[in-house]
Order: structure tokens, then C-alpha cells, then sequence
């Protein structure tokens, strides 16, 4: 490496290390001081292969991105072709092209398994997991994040632990393994516990979700805000930072601080760049519109819903789908039309697809027996609210299915969906 090509290379290091929000001493690791990574971003100092190699895989970042090419043995050509097909799963799941992500993350799986590059094996999968949640399929996004918390690379590197133990608790929440998104979201806390902030605010966001929506006490999770909120300024990104905002306000929503929820929301409205991720930025309008239902607010909630129903009917997947639909119904019945209410939620229940096994039940079967409830038919309510109660069981949300036991043996029903979803 020249001096042109270590400048170039210096200055590009730079800019990965700031966006993951490392300082120079956090990027050397036990490996190289900061001192050293301080000279290398200057252009001082030419990096090694073995050391553009440590670093492009601290960062998360292909070599090939820097200009950095592999070395000619056999070997490390193959490893090339592994990258380029990463860098292709990598430009396809930004672009929610699922399909194609899985397929080239798989196939650079397999490429660098086969050249020994454990490394880049670990980041293949990721990718592959990845798109598998984004494509719908948390169980199996579950399953291959549980594993790659045990590959080789994870066990050498706690930064990979983290990030596949957080996937792992999201992955099990969305798929409705409550008690698992819990267990491992905590694993992922301690396992990033020496992580770079970023690492650790993704862990703690995983575990203080899946504690809500397994009805924890709020005052469970009160420790794990403390330390976002603590996070929160260590963070360069606004997104991320949005990220926690959103985190933090449905929490308080959660445990009945209505308005400190909404100033949350406000704030993550305000950070989340929709040009970074315009699939999660729609669903956050989405769960802000639920939380404010759920709390018996109107106000305002009808545009959210537009804005998000415009964009996650094109970019959503099936469970976007159902969040949306269940919204929606939620908000007509606040407005006094239960008979649109269960109109809007029978077309969920009874489709193929959105009604289908592998997407809970349990919330839409409990907002049809609030429809039918309000519309005087108490016997069809009861029944429904027994089928919700059952899901919610299955599903580890207790609290809710206790809520739901209560309804079905008579007791006042309450149009707060707060307590029970």
C-alpha cells in the first residue's frame, strides 16, 4: 500500500468508525491501540492484510469497500468471491429485494465456509438472518440468530454475540416466543455489556420490548431505560437516537405515562430518517397510532394510520399487514362504528394468508369480541374472547390472557386495548 492508497484507505476508515460510533481505542480493542488506529486514519502508517482484515470485520465493512482487494492465493480468492456475493445479499436486502438477499447471503455462506473463513461465514449468515426477518420469516430468522450466537466468531468476538443474540430476542418477540425474546434479549444485555454503545442500545431496545410485550411490571424494565436513556447522548446517530426515543415511549405508554409517551414519540418523529429505513420509519407511525388508541386518544391517530397504511402495503410484509389492520379497527371502534370494527377484522381473521398459523391471532380475535361485544352479541363475544385468551396463553403473554379470561366470564369490558395487547 502506497502512501495515496494509506491516506485513501485512512480516511475511509475513519468514516466507518464514526457512523459505528467507535472511538480510535474502542476500534483497536485488545489488539491494536489507539494510538496505532489514530496513524492509520492519518495515512501515516500503511495497514497490513491481517490488519485491514481485523478491522473490516470490527466494522462490519467489506474490504473491497476501501479499495482493499484479497490477496492472490487460492485461498483468499475464494474468500473474494464470498464478498462479492455478500456485498450482493447486502445491496438486496437494502433494497427488500428478500429473496435475493437469502439466496447470495447463502451462497457467500457456503464460499467462505468452504476457504475457512469463519469470519466472513458469521457475517453471511447475519445477512441471511436478517432478510429472513425482514421477509416475514421470524421463526426461521429465530433459529439461524440462536445459532450464529454460538458460531466460532461470536464466541471470539462479543460484539457478534450481542448483535446475534439481540436479532435472536426480536426474531422470537415477532414470532410470538415471548418467553424466549425475553431470555435472550437479557443474554444479549450481558453479552454487550463491554460492546460500543450502539451494540448495547440495540440489546437493551431488544430486551425492554420483549419485557413489555410479555406483560412484565413496568418497574422490571425501569433499569434498562435508565441505562438507554444514559446511552442516549453517546450515540452520533439522530436515528439512532430516534430509535430509543420510540423504545423509551412505548414503555411509558405501556406502564400508563401517557403524556411522557408521547414526548418520546414526538422526539423519535423528529430523529428516524425515513431515507435510512423507510419500512421501519412507516412502522413506527404505525405503533405510535396503537399506542394512542390503546390509551383512548383520536386525536391525530387517523393521519398516522394513513401514513403508515401508504407505504406498508407496498413495503410491508404479512405481519405489517395484520398491525396495520388491527390499528385500524382499533380506532373505528374508539370512533363508535363496531360494526366497520368487525368488518375490518373478520377480512384479517378469515384471510388465508393474514389469518394464517404462523401470524398471532390472539390481538384480532380479541378486538372482534370487543366489536361483537359492543354490538350487544354477548355470546359471540364470550366466545371470542376464550379464543384470545388461548392464543395469548400460547403465545407467553399472560397478562393478557388473564385480561381476556376476565372478559370472557363477564366482567366489564373496557375499550382500553392498553393492559391486554
Amino acid at each position: 500500500m502506497d502512501v495515496s492508497s494509506a491516506v485513501q484507505f485512512g480516511s475511509l476508515l475513519r468514516d466507518a468508525r464514526r457512523r459505528q460510533g467507535l472511538s480510535q481505542a474502542e476500534l483497536g480493542g485488545d489488539k491494536y491501540s489507539g494510538s496505532y488506529i489514530s496513524h492509520l486514519e492519518s495515512g501515516r502508517r500503511a495497514a497490513t492484510p491481517e490488519v485491514i482484515d481485523f478491522l473490516s470485520r470490527r466494522l462490519g465493512v467489506s474490504p473491497l469497500e476501501w479499495g482493499v482487494s484479497p490477496a492472490a492465493d487460492p485461498a483468499q480468492l475464494v474468500a473474494g468471491d464470498s464478498i462479492e456475493d455478500l456485498l450482493v445479499a447486502e445491496r438486496a436486502w437494502s433494497e427488500h429485494d428478500w429473496a435475493a438477499a437469502i439466496e447470495h447471503s447463502t451462497q457467500a455462506a457456503a464460499t467462505a465456509k468452504a476457504a475457512g473463513d469463519m469470519g466472513r461465514h458469521w457475517e453471511a449468515l447475519y445477512v441471511q438472518a436478517q432478510a429472513r426477518f425482514s421477509s416475514g420469516d421470524f421463526v426461521g430468522a429465530a433459529r439461524l440468530a440462536e445459532e450464529l450466537a454460538e458460531h466460532e466468531t461470536a464466541r471470539r468476538f462479543g460484539v457478534a454475540r450481542a448483535q446475534a443474540l439481540s436479532l435472536a430476542s426480536v426474531a422470537n418477540r415477532a414470532s410470538d416466543r415471548l418467553g424466549w425474546a425475553v431470555a435472550f434479549g437479557a443474554r444479549a444485555v450481558e453479552a454487550a455489556s463491554a460492546a460500543p454503545p450502539i451494540i448495547l442500545a440495540e440489546a437493551l431496545m431488544a430486551l425492554v420490548s420483549a419485557m413489555s410485550e410479555a406483560g412484565h411490571d413496568p418497574s422490571e424494565s425501569e433499569p434498562y431505560l435508565v441505562r438507554l436513556s444514559e446511552l442516549t447522548p453517546r450515540l452520533n446517530s439522530e436515528h439512532s437516537r430516534g430509535m430509543i426515543a420510540w423504545t423509551m415511549g412505548t414503555a411509558a405508554f405501556v406502564a400508563g405515562r401517557v403524556e411522557v409517551g408521547r414526548e418520546f414519540h414526538a422526539v423519535a418523529r423528529t430523529q428516524l430518517d425515513a431515507r435510512r429505513d423507510l419500512r421501519l420509519w412507516l412502522r413506527f407511525h404505525r405503533s405510535a397510532a396503537s399506542c394512542l388508541v390503546d390509551a383512548g386518544i383520536q386525536d391525530g391517530v387517523r393521519d398516522l394510520v394513513r401514513n403508515a397504511a401508504l407505504g406498508l402495503e407496498i413495503l410491508g410484509n404479512h405481519h405489517d399487514v395484520v398491525e396495520l389492520r388491527q390499528v385500524e379497527a382499533k380506532l373505528t371502534l374508539l370512533e363508535g362504528d363496531a360494526v366497520e370494527a368487525a368488518r375490518i377484522i373478520s377480512g384479517v381473521l378469515d384471510d388465508p394468508v393474514l389469518g394464517g398459523p404462523d401470524i398471532s391471532r390472539g390481538g384480532s380475535e380479541e378486538i372482534l369480541a370487543e366489536a361483537l361485544h359492543a354490538m350487544g352479541k354477548t355470546a359471540a363475544a364470550k366466545e371470542r374472547f376464550e379464543l384470545a385468551a388461548r392464543e395469548y396463553e400460547s403465545e407467553g403473554r399472560l397478562r393478557a390472557a388473564v385480561e381476556a379470561w376476565r372478559k370472557a366470564s363477564g366482567e366489564e369490558v373496557s375499550r382500553n386495548f392498553l393492559t391486554t395487547t
